[in-house]
């Protein structure tokens, strides 16, 4: 096989998430005074948290130390509703991410999980479904210097997992921002999932090369796509 990177985002695409961070944000925006509507919110889903509460702020009262104050505010009350929620209610995978992840395990396909959350609480979703052991590394907003839809999140899965083409790359996500982040990247794949926070439409719109309803369904996607690269690289030279 010539896959030899898998990112997957998190929630939405491989953790359950039931429009839990949507709500969490919607209601750390509003306890601020910040002006957004869930549907802008959720456009921006997979983004950077703080870079949005930054952007919401200095839309609102201007750039400047108020703005700063205000995105600071808003995005540490939104830490604080999500951690709590988290531990409250718990995570659980996506139906057959499990299944997917053993299964790129088995193929040597290195796994990479990725997402716009901070590290804290990537660690309470990592750690609470015991999938640190079955992933090659784990890549959040802490990591890079401006989230997604940059390509650093991708880039630095790549060096952590020493993969130096992106055309050996395959991305998997269910934002906008997940398509336009692997798009940017170069990746050979930008796979899309409809099992979280957009449908089909919204997702085909960002370059979105493959459309899926769930991940588990990325094995026999895999199949094709490597199984297309072999055949237009030919036969080996006798």
């Amino acid at each position: 096989m010539t896959t030899q990177l898998v990112v997957l985002d998190m929630a939405g695409t491989t953790v359950h998430d039931d429009g839990l961070v949507l709500e969490c944000f919607v209601a750390a925006v509003q306890s601020v005074g910040l002006v957004a509507t869930a549907a802008e919110l959720n456009a921006r889903m997979g983004q950077s948290k703080r870079e949005v509460f930054d952007d919401l702020a200095r839309r609102q009262v201007g750039a400047g130390t108020a703005a700063d104050a205000l995105r600071d505010r808003g995005y540490d009350l939104f830490r604080e509703i999500l951690e709590n929620a988290y531990r409250k209610r718990g995570v659980a995978p996506i139906r057959g991410a499990e299944q997917t992840i053993r299964w790129l395990r088995a193929q040597g396909i290195r796994i990479a999980l990725n997402t716009g959350f901070y590290r804290e609480v990537t660690d309470i979703i990592v750690d609470g479904l015991g999938w640190r052991p079955l992933v090659d590394t784990v890549v959040c907003d802490d990591d890079v210097s401006e989230g997604r839809p940059a390509p650093y999140m991708i880039h630095t899965a790549m060096q952590r997992c020493r993969v130096r083409s992106v055309r050996d790359v395959i991305v998997v996500g269910d934002t906008p921002s997940d398509m336009m982040a692997g798009t940017n990247a170069g990746a050979r794949a930008v796979v899309a999932v409809t099992s979280g926070s957009h449908d089909a439409a919204a997702l085909r719109r960002h370059a979105a090369t493959h459309l899926l309803d769930s991940v588990r369904d990325l094995p026999g996607v895999i199949e094709r796509i490597d199984r297309l690269t072999s055949s237009q690289r030919g036969p080996a030279p006798s």
